[in-house]
């Protein structure tokens, strides 16, 4: 469907400024509170561009994790892909190695989550999220140089209280339970404990081996609160979860015919069917099916997370100790066809230590001020294994294509093929990081009506890292660098960078409902280790033939931001609506990028510069006591500066043979020009004791490309998704029943889509593989509280 989103804007501002002024005055909007500053305030005086969403809401609308977020909260991208995680906010994400800490920070009560695969881990009994877009390298210091997210779990309260809830979706067969206890347990010390299990059967058909991804996930949390004394109170949190995961939501999309005459224009799945590839590696269409040999990922993670807050007189003394660790096992069918080609196995663990401590002055003072210091402590050990089965078709299709080959050097390649069958090549790869920093924000409140705050945080960042990739046997290891550009190597390094990140904000009130302030934010990301090259940072052989293989990469350096934000906040109707204005942009320089090898391979480097500009507009307005409309709209425009060594096409690669080519001029992928969400929320008494709760949102996007490699023949159409909830509930909260549909407009969105691996460098075939959202759901949820 078209849908013309600049008017989507027009119409969001227009009616929103339209509804308010018809508002009665008295009707007000519940305030928002937040502590994305780290005190708490309302949403309306942050001087940044700050989404949030409450437990509750997200709870009510089925967001389950991260990635669900996306779709409420506008310019924020996530999606799994077949080796990582992406998350961007305006355009801006790390790529797909290990080695990479987001530039999308996520804190978790505090305590800072960098790690990828966190972020695929479920919610769990949420007070809110908060979203903040542009660098946040201050207050929340970590390599936040695209923005941050705040997690905040709900903690214990003085009167007794608890939950059940419980939901089920037919269609994929979804199935979350969710329970809470909470209270005092005597007059100073008070416990909450929450558990949530999921379950999913899956909205992808493998035609070999039934629906997928099968998810199976199990969280529970345990809050002891302590008021010492009357100035000192404490806060122990112990969260343990695992989340499986059988399958992928991996298909095949396009699948076109070889450009190689001797194939005989066959596609990529053809050839491989040749070989005896089972015949549904022929389906290459966007239709919910997929073919693979069995994927899995199994986690485990655990968090313990301490915070004491001592008051001293009108000051507050924060300490927040936290203590994180994962592991996870994996195995991808890689090449992502049900032939028998080759496999992933992965492996990582991770622990980390962390200690804040802070001061904050009291608010409302001549000059507000908060200053702190920071220290974290981690180690990472990953490693996978490319492997190739006994029963696998690889060397019968490698020594084909090769035999065929017009030069005789690689022609000659060929009898050495069937050295691969049942072979691994495992790469290990360990890093230890210790860091500190020192942070200080001031706020001068120069007069009633003017404000000027400066902040900076100066961190010092030391790294030791190690990677060792092991070849097969001398003769196997010439086919490996000549087709694969692998070449066995051990390295070892060290690094130590600092940095100083500083920030200045100027607001002005017109008047007690419009604020307007302008920000200058400098962020930075550090610099480390690539965990996936497949070849040394030099020039190096391969094999007793002393195969050259071209450099890889081991070590990259850190990225640098500058962001300028010219916001508008503004109270209505005498506090009957809102309504927000950003305007931004920010400058990007020496980007941590994955650049293609050409086969299988991503070598990290700092090759790109870029601009991110937009507007971001958000706002609400309560029409009567029983109707609120909602919304918030995005434009946003992103361009590489300079970015000499991007992926080629695969039509690229096959007509000239090169792997890098010039972005200059190209937007990035997750950038779509327009998006956002508009919800509606309205309650009817049926009787004295009972209501009627609808929520409608709909949530729009134009179209965006999902590949790294930018190609237009993989865009994302526009689209527009319609969730809902219809809920029949007590009136006193004890209870609701509730239908919940979610993309009822049954739009088919990629979140991420990559080249099909081999198929052009083999079969000259154009082709790609893609993550896919589910289709249309409607399930039921049913909540008791008591």
């Amino acid at each position: 469907m078209n849908v013309n989103f600049k008017q989507c804007a027009l119409a969001l501002a227009v009616s929103t400024t339209a509804l308010s002024s018809l508002a009665k005055e008295s009707l007000v909007l519940e305030e928002v509170l937040v502590t994305s500053q780290l005190r708490t305030e309302s949403l309306q005086d942050v001087s940044a561009s700050v989404s949030a969403m409450s437990g509750e809401r997200m709870m009510e609308a089925g967001v389950n994790k991260l990635e669900d977020l996306q779709a409420y909260v506008p310019n924020l991208s996530m999606s799994e892909t077949g080796i990582g995680t992406n998350i961007y906010i305006r355009g801006i994400g790390s790529g797909i190695n290990q080695g990479f800490e987001q530039s999308v920070g996520m804190y978790v009560d505090g305590v800072y989550y960098g790690r990828s695969q966190l972020a695929r881990a479920p919610f769990l009994d949420l007070a809110r999220v908060e979203v903040m877009r542009g660098p946040q390298n201050i207050l929340y210091g970590k390599n936040s140089i695209a923005g941050a997210m705040s997690i905040v779990t709900n903690k214990p309260g003085d009167e007794f209280e608890g939950s059940v809830s419980a939901l089920y979706e037919s269609e994929y067969g979804e199935q979350v339970y969710d329970m809470v206890l909470s209270g005092p347990i005597t007059d100073d010390f008070g416990a909450r404990l929450a558990y949530r299990n999921r379950q999913l059967d899956g909205y992808i058909d493998n035609i070999d081996f039934g629906d997928e991804p099968e998810r199976d996930e199990e969280t529970v949390r345990l809050i002891l609160d302590w008021a010492v004394t009357d100035n000192l109170d404490a806060i122990l949190k112990y969260e343990h979860g695992s989340f499986d995961i059988k399958g992928r939501q991996i298909e095949i999309v396009q699948d076109n015919r070889s450009l190689n005459p001797a194939l005989g224009g066959a596609n990529w799945g053809q050839f491989l069917s040749n070989f005896g590839a089972p015949l549904s590696v022929l389906d290459s269409k966007q239709n919910g099916k997929r073919s693979s040999n069995g994927d899995f990922s199994n986690n485990t993670t655990d968090n313990l997370t301490l915070t004491v807050n001592y008051a001293m007189d009108d000051y507050t003394l924060t300490s927040i100790t936290g203590g994180v660790q994962y592991k996870y096992d994996e195995q991808c069918d890689c090449d992502f066809t049900s032939a028998d080609l080759f496999f992933v196995d992965s492996q990582e663990e991770y622990k980390q230590l962390s200690q804040e401590i802070r001061i904050a002055s009291p608010a409302g003072e001549q000059f507000d001020w908060i200053a702190g210091v920071y220290y974290q402590k981690s180690e990472l050990d990953f490693e996978d294994q490319f492997y190739v089965t006994n029963s696998s078709i690889l060397p019968q299709v490698l020594a084909t294509v090769l035999a065929a080959s017009p030069s005789p050097a690689t022609a000659s390649l060929a009898p050495l093929s069937p050295l691969l069958r049942g072979q691994q090549v495992p790469r290990v790869f360990s890093q230890d990081s210790e860091l500190w920093s020192t942070f200080a924000q001031v706020t001068w409140n120069i007069q009633d009506d003017l404000r000027l705050t400066v902040g900076g945080r100066y961190s010092a960042e030391d790294k030791e890292a190690s990677r060792k990739l092991t070849g097969i046997s001398p003769l196997a290891d010439n086919l490996l660098g000549a087709i694969f550009k692998v070449s066995p190597h051990d390295l070892k390094d060290d690094r130590s960078e600092n940095n100083f990140a500083p920030s200045a904000i100027v607001e002005y009130d017109f008047n007690d409902q419009v604020m307007a302030y302008a920000s200058w934010t400098k962020g930075n990301k550090s610099g480390g280790y690539d965990v996936r090259s497949n070849s040394p940072d030099f020039a190096s052989t391969a094999g007793i033939s002393s195969i050259p293989v071209q450099p890889g990469t081991f070590e990259y350096d850190e990225e640098q931001a500058q962001s300028v934000e010219l916001g508008l906040k503004s109270t209505l109707a005498n506090g009957a609506a809102e309504l927000n204005v950003v305007y931004f942009v920010t400058n990007f320089e020496d980007l941590q990028v994955s650049i293609y090898d050409g086969v299988l391979g991503f070598n990290v480097g700092n090759a790109a510069e870029a601009t991110s500009q937009g507007v971001e507009i958000d706002g609400r307005v309560l029409v009567t006591e029983s109707l609120t409309l909602s919304g918030a709209v995005a434009w946003m425009d992103f361009e590489f500066d300079d970015y000499p060594n991007g992926q080629c096409t695969q039509q690229e690669r096959i007509a000239t043979g090169a792997t890098e080519c010039d972005f200059k001029g190209k937007t990035n992928q997750y950038v779509a020009e327009w998006s956002g969400v508009v919800s509606a929320d309205h309650a009817y008494d049926i009787s004295d004791g009972l209501e009627l709760r609808t929520t409608v949102d709909v949530i729009f996007s134009s179209e965006y490309n999902p590949s790294q490699t930018i190609d237009d023949a993989i865009e994302q159409g526009g689209y527009y998704k319609l969730n809902a909830r219809l809920a029949l509930a007590d009136t006193q909260g004890k209870w609701d029943v509730a239908l919940i549909g979610k993309n009822l407009t049954d739009q088919n969105v990629i979140t991420y889509a990559n080249d099909t691996p081999l198929s052009a460098n083999l079969g000259a075939s154009i082709g790609f593989y893609s993550l896919v959202e589910p289709g249309k759901t409607l399930a039921i949820q049913g909540t008791y509280r008591f």
